[in-house]
């Protein structure tokens, strides 16, 4: 600094002293008097002067009015950080008077400007929340008079203008749907708005109807009390509908009368209901004229519903106008009483009823596969069938208990709140099921003893008469294509079979106890076979005793013999067939004695082969 100035001094010096030396040399070509140089200089150096002076005075002028200015600068800072709830600002020690007005003025100019924007702000979100106010009927957010808002007012006001939108779409919307739905409703019950409030609501502007509390209240209240009459008007109608129904029902109306009927009155408008009224009108006067078929429908209806109720036969007949064979009007109306009573006796227990008819169902079931499992022709199917039903049998078998365990408690919960005893078919629903299940396992012991006491008769039927073979032979019928052949060395010399006293050439089958009533009984499936040099005997209807019933006294000689069995093919062509015979008897011989014999007169017809042509010859009795 000292060096400037210094360097400042000299450069003045030594062009003061320039200037001045250019002077004398101008006053010396001029011819300057030396009276007037001196006073020439005087001039110079008051000009100089002056000029210096006011340099400084214009400098010191600067410095007052920069003082000045970080004065008001500093007070208006202060004054708008308050005003704007900003912090205070504290200038640097450091700063020198030009830089801290040059700081100060920057900060207050943009504090104003901050100031102006919350200002613009506030006037912008005030009216925005006027005019919500002004549609919700609301007291707008305060927000003091004349002063500038914080930010965080302005936030404040933000959120409640945020707020007011919402509620004012949300109540647009239910408004226009509220306004729809009475339109909608005013047009079914045929009604036209009344009230001036009805009226703004139909037929002004959306935009113009007012969102307030009370509006919206009064909105809600009309909306209300139409829903009331439409579900009113609803019930009625279909209180109608269902008596007309009944009605055609009891009356027998035909389908196509009642079909155009409906098609023409659907809905609940007034006429509608008008039309149903008459309707009601007209068949209870048809109803009256044809008393005595109604009545009757009417009771079969009432049948239907003391079986839903699982009512028993003395209930039934406390309502003894059922019964009654006169047909009056007090007659009919006692039965619409009943019908009436019935149905909301159901209705009301409905949920019970529909469990108790799930186990009778599931009850009958089980006893019906438990039928089909004692069936022996069950086993005769293909289809898989059986598999299925036992695996349905056995899910019935361990269901039903669960399901009316589930039932019995639920019954006795509906006891207790009722205060009554759940009754099915006359007594306590679990006095029925253990009836029922009593009664069942009572028929399964008798049936289980009539089985026993059949097998018993069978097995001393056998143990007399000898058994039939448990699975059925499998026989060549007439008209087989495919002969038995017989071995040449059971053959005859003329080509006849001889007996095979060892059968096993052939079948036999026999008991535990052979009976020798049946040893020489010759096989049914022989029966249709008849030689061209016989005769068709008829068949007689007398019953006759078995070939071998009069041989009982030969049982212990050599022309006893036992069951036979007869396994031959039939050819239609040449009706000549092969056939053997397996016995324990001794020859053909001895048995064609037994036959000739003059004691045996009734005996079953058999065939049996000649011993000359080997063919099959009818045996008759004689």
């Amino acid at each position: 600094m000292e060096d400037r100035r210094e360097i400042m001094r000299n450069e003045i010096g030594t062009r003061l002293v320039s200037a001045l030396d250019r002077l004398e040399n101008i006053w010396d070509e001029i011819g300057i008097a030396e009276s007037q140089r001196h006073e020439r200089k005087e001039v110079v150096m008051h000009h100089l002067g002056a000029l210096l002076d006011e340099m400084v005075s214009e400098e010191e002028d600067m410095k007052t009015k920069l003082l000045k200015s970080v004065e008001s600068c500093g007070q208006e800072l202060m004054k708008l950080c308050l005003e704007l709830t900003e912090p205070q600002y504290e200038p640097d020690e450091s700063l020198t008077v030009l830089q801290l007005e040059k700081e100060l003025r920057t900060r207050v100019d943009k504090m104003n400007k901050l100031k102006h924007d919350r200002l613009q702000q506030l006037t912008d979100l005030k009216k925005t929340e006027q005019h919500l106010c002004d549609v919700l009927c609301t007291t707008p957010y305060y927000v003091p008079t004349g002063s500038v808002p914080s930010q965080e007012q302005l936030e404040t006001l933000h959120e409640h203008i945020d707020t007011l939108k919402a509620e004012k779409d949300s109540r647009y919307n239910i408004f226009t749907k509220t306004k729809e739905n009475i339109i909608g409703i005013l047009e079914d019950l045929e009604q036209c708005p009344n009230t001036s409030f009805e009226r703004d609501i139909i037929c002004e502007e959306e935009d113009s109807f007012l969102l307030s509390s009370e509006n919206m209240e009064a909105l809600r209240a009309l909306y209300s009390e139409l829903q009331d009459k439409q579900k009113e008007a609803l019930v009625i109608a279909d209180g109608l509908r269902d008596r007309v129904k009944l009605l055609w029902d009891r009356l027998l109306i035909e389908q196509s009368e009642r079909d155009m009927f409906l098609v023409e009155h659907t809905g609940y408008k007034p006429k509608v209901i008008n039309a149903l009224q008459k309707e009601v009108a007209r068949l209870e006067e048809l109803k009256k004229q044809n008393i005595k078929r109604v009545i009757e429908g009417i009771r079969t209806e009432l049948v239907d519903w003391w079986e839903k109720c699982f009512f028993s036969r003395q209930q039934r007949h406390e309502f003894t106008a059922a019964y009654d064979e006169e047909y009056t009007e007090e007659i009919l109306e006692l039965h619409d009483q009943e019908v009436q009573k019935m149905k909301n006796i159901y209705e009301n227990n409905k949920e019970v009823f529909e469990m108790v008819k799930k186990r009778e169902d599931m009850w009958k079931k089980m006893l019906e596969f438990e039928k089909k499992a004692h069936d022996p022709n069950r086993f005769a199917n293909r289809g898989g069938n059986l598999l299925q039903e036992e695996k349905t049998r056995k899910r019935l078998t361990k269901e039903l208990p669960k399901v009316e365990k589930v039932l019995c408690d639920k019954i006795s919960v509906w006891e207790e709140d009722h205060n009554t005893q759940f009754l099915v078919d006359g007594c306590r629903f679990i006095d029925y099921v253990q009836t029922q299940w009593a009664a069942h396992e009572q028929e399964k012991k008798v049936a289980k003893q009539a089985r026993l006491k059949a097998k018993a008769v069978e097995t001393e039927q056998e143990m007399r008469w000898g058994s039939k073979p448990s699975t059925p032979i499998k026989r060549r019928f007439i008209g087989t294509t495919t002969p038995t052949k017989t071995p040449k060395r059971m053959r005859g010399a003329n080509g006849s079979v001889a007996p095979s006293p060892s059968g096993r050439l052939g079948i036999t089958h026999s008991s535990i106890c052979p009976s020798p009533a049946r040893a020489g009984r010759p096989p049914k499936a022989c029966k249709s076979i008849i030689t061209p040099r016989s005769k068709k005997t008829p068949v007689r209807r007398s019953a006759r005793k078995a070939l071998g019933d009069h041989n009982t006294h030969d049982m212990t000689g050599a022309s006893a013999f036992s069951t036979t069995t007869l396994s031959g093919a039939v050819s239609s062509a040449s009706n000549v067939s092969t056939m053997s015979i397996a016995s324990t008897c001794g020859s053909y011989a001895d048995f064609k004695h037994g036959l000739n014999s003059g004691g045996k007169t009734n005996h079953r017809s058999s065939t049996l082969p000649s011993p000359t042509h080997g063919s099959y010859t009818r045996v008759t009795g004689l």
